[in-house]
């Protein structure tokens, strides 16, 4: 019996069979294969700049001023512009000096670290921790496991592109330990061609989803859903369509571990497809044939833990045998 159970606005229809995590570092994007050539052209595009464009005239910039410096050509009784430069020298220095007239400067990178005061953001505030969604303390005040579900289920009811569920903490911690064991792997998305969501779904065959799986911190734990093309075209610099939080704070004291899910807009991806794929995840992730009496249970078991362990090592690993396993009813 299952204790996990996954709501959603929109209902998985019935035929269906399936964080850079952080911010990625300038450094990390710049030694990047579709970075690095830019490198070589930018310092060539500003030598040819500067060689190519011709120095601003001096007529252009006389022009607009020409009628007000000839009228104080005259009241200075100068005839040229350099003599009436010459006549203004001192005032030129003095305002200079004064730095009314100060002559534009441009730091050196290193100076920068002194005149740059940049706030840090606190890890706390950088991470969805479970207090970034309701108040902690008050809902671990709640006797009944039921209220918390109820409450936790309302925090997202309004958005129909979230996802959320509520987990026993055994459940969790196998998931867990396989996740870390584990941490990417594939899932098969069908495509059902008489999809109800046409405009949001890729109709026809199965579309394969990569995942991801990021430890920020002891009571967070991310799992980043992106399609297995996305991630080939763009490796490191893929979009998640669907990412997903395990908040684990209230596992001690309640014995229960809260879930919430973002599924992105306009990628080809909707709430209903991302809520299979959390069930399907699930069936991947929670198993462990490890204390499973039963035989077709434990059989079970070791055909999921062999599939995780031969897409990890990349021997042996067959689409069709993932297809066959994800489809089983459990």
């Amino acid at each position: 019996m299952k204790a996990t159970v996954f709501y959603s606005r929109a209902a998985i229809p019935g035929h269906l069979k399936t964080l850079h995590t952080n911010s990625l570092l300038v450094k990390r994007a710049f030694k990047s294969s579709c970075v690095q050539p830019y490198a070589c052209i930018v310092p060539t595009f500003v030598a040819t700049y500067s060689t190519v464009m011709p120095p601003i005239l001096r007529k252009d910039v006389v022009e607009p001023y020409k009628e007000k410096l000839e009228k104080l050509m005259q009241e200075k009784r100068v005839d040229t512009l350099d003599e009436l430069k010459q006549h203004y020298k001192e005032n030129i220095v003095r305002l200079r000096q004064s730095n009314k007239l100060a002559p534009l400067s441009f730091k050196k990178p290193g100076d920068y670290h002194a005149a740059a005061n940049i706030p840090k953001i606190p890890k706390e505030k950088a991470i969805k921790t479970l207090s970034s969604y309701v108040d902690t303390e008050k809902l671990s005040q709640h006797k009944e496991i039921r209220d918390i579900e109820l409450i936790w289920r309302a925090r997202h009811a309004h958005d129909p592109f979230s996802l959320c569920a509520m987990l026993d903490v055994e459940t969790f911690e196998r998931m867990r330990a396989n996740a870390r064991k584990y941490p990417m792997f594939i899932l098969p998305l069908p495509r059902d061609l008489n999809a109800v969501e046409a405009d949001e779904t890729t109709t026809g065959g199965t579309e394969m989803q990569f995942v991801q799986w990021a430890f920020p911190e002891n009571n967070t734990t991310h799992c980043l859903l992106t399609s297995l093309l996305e991630y080939k075209l763009h490796t490191e610099f893929a979009r998640p369509h669907t990412t997903l939080i395990f908040h684990s704070e209230l596992s001690k004291s309640r014995g229960v571990v809260l879930l919430n899910g973002t599924v992105e807009k306009g990628m080809g991806v909707s709430p209903a497809d991302a809520q299979f794929l959390v069930l399907t995840l699930q069936k991947f992730y929670n198993s462990d044939p490890k204390g499973i009496i039963e035989p077709y249970e434990r059989e079970k078991a070791l055909r999921r833990r062999m599939l995780l362990d031969l897409f990890k090592s990349g021997a042996g690993f067959d689409m069709k045998d993932l297809i066959r396993e994800a489809e089983m009813a459990d």
